[in-house]
């Protein structure tokens, strides 16, 4: 039985910072190969499998545009992918301060891409530097009131385009493709091969 085909209309150029570029391979192939043309090669990569070769590119497909107009949204507001993960973060919970070192470490970048995030979050007056109150050679960093008006202003909006975004599966799709990546992620170690 063939599998039915999906068709990527490519979304429109967006703005793309030298951030994203940095943090995200953006994948730019529009014209994913089909089913058939996927099975055609079989003879001479025995190994493939079409299904998986193509499920996979229209994976990246989305995936890199859903980051790129993300990475559009949040330039929009002066921010970057890592400026806005570390606002996040931190605004779980606007009354507690993290160490440079945790907000590393809860936003998936080293030390040194830390002090850098901190920095330019602090020129814009949306985070700031304190010392921890039992040691003060460390360093904390915590959200200013400055900041938490900021996400205030722009989380509404970026929340509802995001729901729209995801409007066009049902609350059942949703939680199965969720579901669906979670395994794909559990599989990522065959392709890093760790």
């Amino acid at each position: 039985m063939q599998p039915t085909q999906m068709e990527i209309k490519p979304s429109p150029p967006m703005a793309v910072g030298r951030q994203l570029r940095r943090m995200w391979m953006v994948f730019t192939l529009r014209d994913i190969p089909k089913y058939e043309a996927l099975r055609a090669r079989v003879r001479r990569y025995p190994e493939i499998d079409p299904i998986a070769v193509e499920t996979f590119l229209v994976l990246l497909r989305v995936a890199s545009d859903v980051m790129t107009g993300a990475e559009d949204y949040w330039t929009k507001h002066g921010l970057s992918h890592g400026r806005f993960i570390v606002l996040a973060v931190l605004n779980r919970d606007p009354s507690i301060a993290l160490s440079p070192s945790d907000l590393a470490d809860k936003c998936g970048v080293s030390r040194a891409t830390m002090t850098g995030l901190v920095a330019g979050l602090q020129r814009h007056h949306y985070v700031r530097r304190e010392h921890h109150h039992d040691d003060r050679r460390m360093a904390l960093v915590r959200l200013t009131p400055e900041g938490v008006r900021f996400l205030d202003a722009i989380l509404p909006d970026y929340y509802r385009r995001l729901a729209r975004m995801m409007g066009y599966l049902d609350q059942a799709e949703k939680r199965k493709l969720e579901e669906m990546l979670v395994k794909i992620g559990q599989g990522l170690p065959e392709m890093t091969g760790e």
